[in-house]
């Protein structure tokens, strides 16, 4: 399979929860990859480089079919943009922090 680019949602938590400031966070990635598990790896290589790991990856899928079903925001239309033809690149958007974890 060739690689392309990916999309999806990515549950971060960091390695350490004080120097962080929250419980963790959710932000989209685009990277290029052949399958839902080469895309989790990216996410969690560059996971690591930010002192957090991945709990969690949902909807991950190829950019193309989320594109032929919904529009892309401004941001995930820059984090392709920055893709492009990179086969390394791993962009990620805004985290959504929280400050806390569910009981």
């Amino acid at each position: 399979m060739q690689p392309e680019l990916w999309i999806g949602l990515v549950h971060v938590k960091p390695l350490d929860r004080k120097a962080y400031g929250a419980a963790g966070a959710f932000t989209n990635i685009v990277t290029w990859a052949c399958d839902a598990e080469g895309f989790r790896r990216k996410a969690e290589t560059i996971a690591v480089t930010l002192e957090m790991y991945v709990v969690d990856v949902e909807e991950a899928e190829p950019l193309i079919k989320r594109t032929s079903d919904w529009l892309l925001t401004e941001e995930i239309d820059e984090l392709v943009a920055r893709a492009g033809s990179d086969a390394n690149a791993i962009e990620y958007g805004t985290f959504h922090n929280y400050s806390f974890d569910e009981a």
